[in-house]
Order: C-alpha cells, then sequence, then structure tokens
C-alpha cells in the first residue's frame, strides 16, 4: 500500500472515531441533562405536595377549633354568639375545601382519597352541629345529635391518621425515578377503599 493511501485510510479512521466520540458524548449528555430535569421536577413535585398537605393540615386544624367551639357552647347550651360559631363554621369548612382540592391537585390518588374522606365527614360534622343547635333552639332532645357527633369526632381522628400516614408515604418516597413517575399511577394505599 502507497504512503500516500494510508494516510488517507488513516485520516478517515480518525475523523470517523472523531464523529463517533463527537456522537456518544452528544448523546450522554443529552441524556445526562434530562435525567437531571427529571430529578428536579420529582423534587420540585415533592415540595409542591409537602406545602398542600401542611395547607390541609392548618384547615383541618381550623374546622376542628370551630367545630369545637361550637359543641362546647351547645353542650353548656349557651345562646349567645351561636350564628357566629356557625358562620366560623361554615368559613372553616370553605378553607378546607380550598385545601383539599389542592391536596386532590398534587396527588398522588391516594393521599387525595384520604384528604376527601375527611372533607365528607366534616360535612357531616357541619350537618350535626347544626342540627343540634336546632333541635336545642326548638327545645327537643339532642342526645341522638350528640351521640351521632361523637360517632362522626371518632371516624374524622381516624380519616386524619390514615391522611397525615399517607402524606408521609408519598414525601418520605424516594423522588421518582429518573425513568419517569409511572410508579405513582395506581398507588394505593392499604386503606384506600375503607369507608370513612
Amino acid at each position: 500500500m502507497d504512503q500516500g493511501l494510508a494516510a488517507v485510510l488513516g485520516a478517515g479512521v480518525g475523523v470517523v472515531g472523531t464523529l463517533g466520540t463527537a456522537c456518544v458524548t452528544y448523546l450522554a449528555t443529552r441524556h445526562q441533562a434530562k435525567d437531571q430535569e427529571r430529578v428536579e421536577h420529582g423534587q420540585w413535585l415533592r415540595q409542591q405536595r409537602q406545602r398542600a398537605y401542611e395547607d390541609f393540615l392548618v384547615a383541618y386544624d381550623r374546622f376542628a377549633g370551630a367545630a369545637t367551639a361550637m359543641e362546647d357552647a351547645l353542650q353548656v347550651r349557651r345562646t349567645e354568639g351561636l350564628e357566629e360559631l356557625a358562620v366560623n363554621l361554615k368559613d372553616a369548612i370553605e378553607d378546607f375545601g380550598s385545601a383539599r382540592v389542592r391536596v386532590a391537585v398534587a396527588g398522588p390518588h391516594f393521599a387525595s382519597q384520604s384528604a376527601g374522606r375527611i372533607a365528607i365527614l366534616f360535612q357531616d360534622v357541619r350537618r350535626l352541629l347544626l342540627a343540634w343547635r336546632d333541635a336545642q333552639t326548638a327545645g327537643d332532645d339532642t342526645t341522638e345529635v350528640s351521640t351521632q357527633l361523637q360517632d362522626s369526632r371518632g371516624k374524622t381522628q381516624l380519616a386524619y391518621r390514615d391522611f397525615v400516614r399517607d402524606a408521609r408515604t408519598v414525601l418520605e418516597s424516594p423522588a421518582p425515578a429518573a425513568g419517569g413517575t409511572s410508579r405513582w399511577r395506581g398507588a394505593r394505599s392499604e386503606n384506600s377503599d375503607r369507608e370513612p
């Protein structure tokens, strides 16, 4: 083989090798950038969920405080200020509904379901407190309503515990894998089908 041909072939192999190395480097860098983007998104999503869960728990405490204040007033048969307490209860449940929507948006589905069970129970608590107020105002017996309220309170406490457990499960789990977030789809808590 003559020296000129050997030089051309050598240069050709060098060019192909350089192009191959450049392609591999480009693909590896691109893959690494996508992985980094997914990790950052996972961290951002976790922060959004944490904020939504914290807001939800603050709204829970506000409603629980308003419900307790109204129940305390009804237990001592206090009539003054009941309307204001009822308005506070209504405002608290509206705030709670907004916080519940933020949890539904933040997800995942099983945490949203836990929050939804509490929302249903809070509606029942509000209905029972207003029924108690109305029965007391009319001079009717309030024993049955009081008993139902205690039952709803117990169910609400269990649902609260379930929500906290589900929220911790989400927040303590590793960020979604670089390959995607599909493992969250269809995730359920062990009690997600349990009735409140």
